[in-house]
Order: C-alpha cells, then sequence, then structure tokens
C-alpha cells in the first residue's frame, strides 16, 4: 500500500512528515510531493533537508498530476495543504470516482481565522482530521446549514504536538524568556515597531533574564505568509534609534524553535500554533493582546483560555495556568488518537471504501452555481476563485508586482 503527502510549505510539510511514520509502522510506503501554489519560492531545500524528508518525488503541479492520472498510483492521499491547493485537488479528483484514493485532509496549524471557509474547503475528504473539539462542533453546525454529513470529520489534534519536547531540568528557573514572530501577526509597520520595542523595554525591565526572538524565517527560507516588515529590520531599525543601544541581554536568535522550547522558562508570542506546542511541552506562555480584538489575528481562539497579555502586564514570575476548559474544548494531543484514525484509513483504502466526505461539495458552493461557473471558467479558474476577483488594470498590476 502506497501513501501520498502532499504539502507546499514548511509547517505544512512538518505535519506531514510527523504523521507519516504512523503509517509506516502498519506498513504503507510513504511519498511525499511538494505542491507548487504560487509562482515564488513556497519551501528552500535547506527547509526540506531541515525536517529530513528525503524521500520527495519532487515538485508538482497539483492539477497535471491528477489530470495525467499519476495520482491514481497511490492508495492513500495525506493533504496537508492550504485552501487553493485543497480546491484543486478536490475539483480534478472526481473523474477516478470510487477508484480514487482515500483522502484525508489534515491541517498544519491551529484555525485562527476563516474557520468555516477552511472546513468547506475539506468537506470533501473521506476523512477530516480536525484539531479540536470545538472545531469538531464547529463543522457538525456548518453540515447542518446545508443538510451534508459531518461523519467523515475526526478528532486528530494538533499534529505539531507529536513532535515531543524533552524540557531542561532547570529550564522555568533559568531558561530565556523566548518570543516567537509571526509572519503576518501583527501585520503592519507601526504593530510591528511597537512590538520590538515592546521587547526591548522587557530586557531593559528584566536585565537578569535572557530574552530571545525567534524569527518566522531566516535568509533564504520562504513560508506561506510574506512579511512586509521584517522582525530583524525593526531590530536594527529600534536599535539605531536607541543609539545603537541594545540590551545586553536581548538577541535574535536562529535556533530551532524545538530546542528553544525545551529550555523556555516563558513563551511569547501573539496567536501562533507554536502557543500550544509551548503548553503541551509544559512551557508557561502568555498570549499578547496589545494588538486589539481583530478577528485577522486570530486571538479569539485565545478567549477564554486566561493567558491573554499585554507586554506591560508581563510577569515572568508570576505567568498563569491555562483554563482547562478552553484547554481541552481549543486543544487536542494527536497521540491519543493517532493509531486509530491511521488504523481506519488504511482499512478504508485496503476496502476501497470511503465515508460521506465525497458528497459534501454543497458546504463549497451549490452543483448548480458550479455548473453556472463552468458556462464561462475554467475548473482552475474556480478553484483559485479568480470569479472573486474585481477585474481591474490595477489588480492585475498588483497581482504581477506580488508575483
Amino acid at each position: 500500500m502506497k501513501m501520498l503527502a502532499l504539502a507546499g510549505y514548511d509547517s505544512f510539510l512538518n505535519t506531514a512528515r510527523l504523521i507519516a511514520p504512523s503509517f509506516e509502522k502498519c506498513g504503507v510506503e510513504v511519498d511525499y510531493a511538494l505542491v507548487r501554489a504560487r509562482k515564488t519560492k513556497q519551501i528552500s531545500p535547506e527547509q526540506v533537508a531541515e525536517l529530513g524528508v528525503s524521500k520527495t518525488i519532487g515538485e508538482i503541479d497539483l492539477i497535471d498530476f491528477c489530470e495525467s492520472g499519476a495520482i491514481s498510483q497511490y492508495d492513500i492521499v495525506l493533504a496537508c495543504l492550504e485552501g487553493l491547493s485543497t480546491r484543486r485537488l478536490f475539483q480534478f479528483l472526481p473523474p477516478f470516482g470510487n477508484g480514487r484514493p482515500i483522502v484525508i485532509s489534515a491541517y498544519p496549524g491551529l484555525v485562527l481565522r476563516y474557520l468555516f471557509d477552511g472546513l468547506a474547503t475539506r468537506a470533501t475528504a473521506d476523512f477530516l482530521w480536525l484539531n479540536c473539539r470545538r472545531d469538531m462542533r464547529e463543522y457538525a453546525r456548518m453540515c447542518e446549514g446545508y443538510g451534508i454529513d459531518p461523519s467523515n470529520a475526526r478528532l486528530f489534534g494538533n499534529g505539531s504536538v507529536l513532535d515531543k519536547i524533552d524540557r531542561e531540568p532547570d529550564a522555568i528557573v533559568s531558561g530565556p524568556i523566548v518570543f516567537f514572530e509571526q509572519a503576518v501577526i501583527p501585520r503592519h509597520y507601526d504593530e510591528r515597531r511597537f512590538l520590538v520595542e515592546q521587547l526591548f523595554e522587557l530586557a531593559r525591565r528584566h536585565h537578569d533574564r535572557q530574552i530571545l526572538i525567534k524569527a518566522r524565517v531566516n535568509g533564504n527560507k520562504a513560508t506561506l505568509h510574506r512579511t512586509w516588515h521584517a522582525i530583524d529590520s525593526l531590530f536594527s531599525e529600534v536599535a539605531s534609534a536607541s543609539g545603537n543601544s541594545v540590551p545586553p541581554n536581548l538577541a535574535l536568535t536562529q535556533e530551532s524553535t524545538r530546542g528553544l522550547l525545551a529550555k523556555a522558562s516563558l513563551c511569547l508570542t501573539v496567536s501562533s500554533t507554536v502557543s500550544v506546542e509551548a503548553l503541551y511541552a509544559g512551557v508557561p506562555t502568555l498570549i499578547l493582546n496589545d494588538f486589539g480584538a481583530h478577528d485577522d489575528y486570530g486571538l479569539q481562539y485565545f478567549y477564554g483560555s486566561g493567558i491573554l497579555r499585554s507586554f506591560s502586564q508581563i510577569d515572568p514570575e508570576n505567568v498563569p495556568v491555562p483554563v482547562m476548559t478552553w484547554l481541552e474544548d481549543c486543544t487536542h494531543d494527536p497521540s491519543l488518537s493517532i493509531a486509530v484514525l491511521v488504523a481506519e484509513a488504511v482499512e478504508a483504502a485496503r476496502n476501497g471504501t470511503t465515508a460521506s466526505g465525497p458528497k459534501n461539495a454543497d458546504a463549497l458552493h451549490s452543483i448548480a452555481f458550479l455548473e453556472f461557473l463552468k458556462r464561462s471558467r475554467s475548473l482552475r479558474s474556480i478553484a483559485a476563485r479568480e470569479f472573486q476577483r474585481r477585474n481591474s488594470a490595477f489588480g492585475s498590476f498588483l497581482k504581477r508586482f506580488r508575483g
């Protein structure tokens, strides 16, 4: 039996490579494919090597891969994909009918925003592996609204938590405070400049504690979201405005997230998935709320957690414990469920049986609307949602400019 793990970005590939060993234990041969989703670089060879992924069939155009029939050589497809690639996958799979591979869709991180858009896009998976009970509940609620069957959903958890962290014995006492940056949260210059200035102030207030800043990407590496204002540039800018005075206990770091979580005394972030990795590793964690209640920044995910604080409220000696009801509802340890879910998928692939997913396209759009779109647009265009874009010369220029 063969499985193809699909991913286009570093965090997505990381989730795929953490899930894959459980399939290999069941005798499944696993290949990896890097899915092309945009013209600019998505993931560097260095990032692939760092993740230890060696058996890759290379970069593919997912539509061409499906249309050529190459995907039919696999019994299972593990889709760790962003929305566009997920829509392409399901738009071009149907011609294989019942002979198509079993498709598992898994998220690479917390679903911080556009929850229902993401759920609708993935609703046609044979098995939809969700992060937490909240997501399971919301998926069932969405399906009820469209009269479709939610029984393809499974409680999986946050895949990155499978990478267990061995904590250093004295981390809580003497470890560094680590801020984990996100590429676009917050997004704008003033917000990001304020963030860096506050990290400088935090280091000055707690001169006896080491403060490390972990950039989302460094150097030649790439990620799904491209930052407008790189944190290393802002660090230099703030240092220059301070007369090139950087607190001696403050530094940027390129150390791995895993290594930093092993020794951190406190994890700071705005709304990164690393927060859940930290909590499951036993690292005291705070979510920074200085930038307000904006849906695009995903802080709503953490409402009720008890761990939201502003920079001015940070007290490394008195970090709140997350509220247990929130932790149980909004996170889940995948090691508790992965063996059963993998066995179920392997059995389904062996028997050629699928769940309700392939019939659930109505949550994305009705068949009537799809047929309407197909009168003037290609499936490639529909998957890219070009029908939602404004037709303007400026829009075309902006698209070409951004790549």
